[in-house]
């Protein structure tokens, strides 16, 4: 029997879903935290010395990661890249991840790959100079955290004197023009894809400008038009995705791309969903593993 092992800050509902449908498959399974695990180099590889049935395992699958010092992210995506070198599947990856939890990083591989995603600028914010450079009256912009999730440390601002009573997180700006709704709420579409395909979505709203469900947006189903699911798929395919989800901002004219999200949670999107999420994410983990 083969083991998997799923790993994570802190394990929910979804280690629990996996771990589930992945029993159903005839596969041994252990939940572990990044903080549970003691490793050393040794045999030629990476060995972990307190829980032996690590060493014997036939994918991971990456859950959850949390905020932290610079020391305690990259430690845990070099384990990943380490169980990546040891030709051991990871879902999802040390570099897919390094891709998409930086939001600059994201941003800019966007730009490169000609896709549209909100005009964004970016400086440190020591410069204070930068700061009226980079703000033009009459537009709306949101600072971000380069590293954040789930909506949180987010800031709409609508004037120069506005953005100067915010300190960047990290000494770092990242300014994105914020792109209006032309309906009375505000939304946007998480679409969830799997091994390059379009598996699920739905479209979040929000009397507030985070439509994140996790700060309290509602959501609903939605049908995507073929030119967005092939949007998702490229994107997929880009960022070397096993699975992820997309977020974008759907306007009559255009198609933004605002984040890629490599750990995304489904739970409030099972709600809508016709299929079961969670079997289906496992079926295509278990085809990237038996590869």
């Amino acid at each position: 029997m083969q083991t998997i092992a799923i790993i994570s800050d802190h394990h929910d509902w979804h280690s629990n879903q996996l771990e589930f449908f992945l029993k159903e498959n005839k596969f041994k399974t252990i939940k572990v935290t990044f903080e549970e695990l003691k490793f050393s180099f040794k045999k030629n590889r990476i060995l972990f010395e307190n829980n032996k049935l690590l060493n014997n395992v036939s994918g991971v699958w990456v859950r959850f990661l949390k905020n932290g010092t610079i020391e305690e992210i990259t430690t845990k995506l070099t384990i990943l890249h380490l169980l990546d070198e040891s030709k051991i599947y990871v879902h999802n990856s040390g570099v897919t991840i390094e891709k998409t939890v930086d939001k600059i990083r994201t941003t800019g591989i966007l730009e490169v790959n000609n896709i549209k995603s909100p005009e964004t600028t970016i400086w440190f914010a020591k410069n204070k100079k930068n700061l009226k450079n980079n703000f033009c009256k009459g537009i709306k912009y949101l600072v971000k955290p380069i590293f954040g999730s789930q909506g949180k440390n987010i800031f709409l601002v609508n004037n120069l004197n506005e953005l100067k009573k915010i300190n960047a997180i990290g000494k770092v700006f990242y300014l994105q023009k914020f792109i209006e709704s032309q309906e009375k709420e505000f939304t946007d579409v998480r679409v969830l894809v799997s091994n390059h395909n379009v598996i699920s979505s739905m479209e979040r709203y929000s009397n507030h400008f985070i439509t994140n469900v996790f700060q309290g947006a509602k959501y609903r189903q939605i049908t995507l038009g073929k030119n967005v699911r092939d949007l998702c798929v490229k994107l997929s395919k880009i960022f070397k995705l096993g699975y992820g989800g997309i977020d974008l901002k759907i306007t009559n004219n255009d198609v933004f791309v605002l984040e890629i999200n490599s750990i995304p949670s489904w739970k409030a999107m099972q709600k809508i969903s016709k299929i079961n999420i969670s079997e289906k994410l496992v079926k295509d983990f278990i085809k990237n593993v038996k590869k």
